[in-house]
Order: structure tokens, then sequence, then C-alpha cells
């Protein structure tokens, strides 16, 4: 998936955990139902999801994170959290490669189709509904269709130090865009440090990410936001 968040996966809990957690907790309040197979998180970050999914389902959650970096945060969350660990099952693959056969009947995959290029979210779409028993549920964010204008990330105050992040969006071809994270410390005026992270990021119209879930065997169904998309599969 060519990301590593060598840079991101210190700052993302500490900046975007909250906004995430309020996302998550809305859409499977709304989405999730009552899973009885297990449950397929595909991009699983540092966790935030993974640990929901585990408390509300009660169920085998397989949180696929190929990054090293967001991974040990994910890892080091289920350590803190004893009563889940025989709850989750870690794959540090792409889920492309996750090889997982009628395992869910629920899965979770937001924050992650923007990562893929065209070829890599077929294969990811595929492995997706090959997880999943028919009849199963997506909850799936598409990826964007157009160069978005910057935005500043929520900022967190650590000690005396001011963490804040800001993320600008340029064109890189057809299809494609570069998204810039700036990550800063601050002491009152003074700059601490600064960090930065590029990802390229793939992109697709709405209608052409529902073509996309139709022909790996998945049906969308209905909407939510931001940008999500819940399927059945076929």
């Amino acid at each position: 998936m060519g990301h590593s968040y060598a840079v991101t996966a210190e700052f993302y809990d500490l900046l975007q955990a909250d906004d995430f957690r309020r996302i998550a907790e809305r859409l499977t309040r709304r989405w999730l139902g009552t899973p009885r197979v297990g449950v397929l998180d595909v991009g699983a970050g540092t966790g935030l999801a993974t640990a929901l999914l585990a408390e509300r389902t009660g169920l085998v959650v397989h949180a696929v994170e190929p990054s090293g970096p967001m991974r040990a945060v994910l890892l080091s969350r289920l350590a803190g959290n004893p009563q889940l660990l025989n709850r989750v099952r870690v794959h540090a693959v792409g889920v492309q490669d996750v090889g997982l056969t009628a395992a869910a009947d629920f899965a979770w995959c937001v924050n992650t189709m923007a990562c893929l290029d065209p070829e890599e979210r077929a294969e990811g779409l595929a492995a997706i509904r090959a997880a999943l028993v028919p009849g199963g549920r997506l909850v799936v964010q598409r990826p964007p269709h157009r160069v978005e204008p910057p935005w500043e990330l929520p900022s967190r105050r650590l000690g005396d130090d001011l963490y804040t992040g800001q993320v600008t969006c340029a064109d890189a071809g057809p299809d494609r865009a570069t998204w810039r994270f700036t990550y800063r410390v601050t002491h009152g005026d003074q700059v601490v440090r600064e960090a930065r992270e590029s990802f390229e990021v793939h992109l697709a119209q709405p209608v052409a990410f529902a073509a996309e879930l139709r022909a790996a065997g998945l049906d969308p169904v209905g909407e939510d936001e931001p940008e999500i998309v819940i399927a059945s599969a076929r």
C-alpha cells in the first residue's frame, strides 16, 4: 500500500482520535446491527475502531493493518485492554493479502480506500467480499473524488506544549492527489518541533466506486457521512 505512517503514527491519536471516535460511534450505532460470525476491520490504524468493535460485539475482530508504526500503537492499545486480547487477531498485511473466507458478517473500512490505486481497490474489495458471509454488511468510506482545500487538524495541549496539524492537498496527475501533513509542537511562541509526511491518494467518482463495489459482489444499499457507503455481500 506504500504508506509507512512513520511520522503520522506519533500524532494520530493525540490530534484525530476524538473526531474519529465520534464518527465511529455514530456509524456503528446506526449500521453495526448484531453480528454473529465475526468482524473485519480493514486499515485498523491505531486500533480505535478495533477496540470499539470488539467491545460492542464480543466477537473476534480481524484487524488488518500493514503499517508497522500504526500497528505498534494498535498493539499497545490492546495491551492496555486485557479483556480484549482474546477477541482481536491482528493481520500485518494489506487487505489484498489477508486471505480470510467467510470469517465475518460485518466489515469496517474507513480512511483506507483512498490509499489504494484502482487495481489495489479491486483486489481489496474482492478480499473483503471473500471474508464476508453472504448478506454480510460493509461500511466503507469511498475515496475522495476531488482535490480538497487545506484543513486544520484539532489541536491538543500536552503539558505546556501545543500540538497542531495542517493538511494541504495538491493535484498529482489523473485521479491522484498528494496530501501533505504538517505537525507542529509549540511552546508559547516558539516552534519546538515540526514534522511532515506526504501521502499519495487515489481519487474515484462516487458512481465509479459504486460500480467497483458491485463488480466485487458488494451491493450498495445505503449512504452516510462522511462519504460512507453501506454495502451488502451478494
